[in-house]
């Protein structure tokens, strides 16, 4: 970290020592050479909290913006094997910042200064995620409606590369008809039961007899429940996140008797990010990718270059051609993950094809992307006027775009059609 950030991290805590969470947001704002694009206006004013609560208790106002990643929480500590989760960017950071008396225990508790300056000020940056409407509630674990004969597991994985909850849709044809699996890797703030809710994502399943895997990424994991796809120690396939989702995957295929060609990953936002990694780490597990508002594998190393990388600054890997077959899909109104890093995850213009989905409130430009041979290795939707939000997705989950054609049922086709 840069003596400048350092500086700007003290000053941040110093402002919300004093209840300026505002003044923190300036300081981080400016350290990052944050602010909009001079080709967009400014987003609409939003009113803080007075005091920043604890940040395991948070539950923000639908209508105050929520920051769309912060540095991870509790590694495994530095004496862990290759294949535990890595150190994390949490403990580095208090490192550098030797003095901070209210930086925290070096424990899994959220209730340090550090984290809830960092989740106080980052909530204010300009084009975060925003819930769907009022009353609803990122993290709610409501269960989602399921059709008579379905299930909605609560299950557990653990391995040697780490542990994950998870929930497990089992269609009402049974386990022993499953057809393929979906697993779904929610965006930061959410939970699987949210997630499921809004995107839809079981429903569409149903239909072609799928089974859906949710696993769960939590505080404990990273301070807004973000998938760590900014950090080196999580984009690797021995170690850390990817190996957790790859080995949690491979499980649930060799329990319902699925191949590669029927396995698939697909995320919005953080986990979007996190699914690209996935396709490039394992490409021996699944057989096709979506990415919903995501960024390319490699777009970022740590906490500051993931904000560039967020604003259309960052690099990344495209999708390699020999890999798993892609499907992204990103609005073109996006604020918190700029547009251009749908155009880096596919490495190439497409040509225009007709859109899939023909009833779409909101018009989009579908493009399909072949490789040498003329098969279609990827499909991208731009979405016109979308925001940073699951297209089609259900008001009674959080960050969703009823408005926008159906993602769910277009990754589904899309997951199916060559398998």
């Amino acid at each position: 970290m840069s003596i400048d950030m350092t500086a700007a991290m003290r000053r941040a805590l110093a402002a919300v020592r004093a209840q300026d969470p505002m003044g923190a947001t300036r300081e981080i704002q400016a350290a990052l050479g944050g602010g909009a694009r001079p080709d967009q206006p400014e987003p609409a004013a939003t009113t803080p909290p007075a005091a920043l609560p604890r940040a395991s208790k948070w539950r923000r106002d639908p209508q105050v913006e929520d920051a769309e990643i912060l540095d991870e929480k509790a590694g495994q500590g530095s004496g862990a094997a290759d294949t535990a989760e890595p150190l994390s960017l949490f403990e580095r950071l208090r490192a550098q910042m030797s003095g901070c008396a209210d930086c925290g225990p070096a424990t899994n508790s959220l209730s340090g200064a550090l984290p809830n300056a960092l989740a106080g000020a980052f909530a204010g940056l300009p084009g975060q995620l925003r819930p769907a409407g009022r009353g609803v509630v990122p993290g709610d674990a409501t269960v989602p409606e399921m059709p008579e004969g379905a299930q909605f597991l609560s299950r557990s994985h653990s391995g040697p590369e780490g542990a994950r909850n998870y929930r497990l849709y089992i269609p009402s044809c049974g386990a022993a008809r499953v057809q393929g699996l979906v697993v779904m890797l929610h965006g930061c703030t959410q939970t699987p039961e949210d997630f499921a809710r809004g995107t839809g994502m079981n429903a569409a399943a149903e239909a072609a007899d799928l089974a859906v895997a949710w696993p769960e990424q939590t505080r404990d994991h990273n301070m807004m429940s973000c998938w760590n796809w900014f950090e080196a120690g999580h984009q690797q396939a021995a170690r850390g996140e990817p190996a957790i989702l790859a080995g949690l995957t491979s499980a649930l295929c060799a329990e319902f008797g699925l191949g590669r060609e029927r396995c698939f990953v697909a995320g919005l936002s953080a986990g979007g990010a996190m699914a690209a990694i996935l396709g490039e780490t394992h490409p021996d597990i699944f057989g096709a990718i979506g990415v919903h508002s995501g960024l390319p594998a490699g777009a970022a190393q740590d906490m500051v270059s993931a904000f560039s990388a967020m604003r259309g600054q960052g690099a990344g890997r495209a999708a390699a051609a020999t890999g798993p077959r892609l499907i992204v899909i990103h609005g073109d109104s996006d604020r918190t993950v700029d547009i251009s890093n749908a155009e880096r995850i596919l490495g190439s213009r497409g040509e225009d094809a007709a859109p899939a989905e023909d009833e779409a409130a909101r018009p989009y430009r579908r493009r399909l992307h072949k490789d040498a041979r003329g098969r279609v290795r990827a499909e991208s939707w731009i979405v016109s006027g979308a925001g940073h939000a699951w297209s089609g997705g259900r008001p009674e989950g959080s960050y969703t775009d009823p408005a926008g054609p159906d993602a769910s049922k277009g990754m589904i086709r899309f997951f199916l059609q060559d398998s």
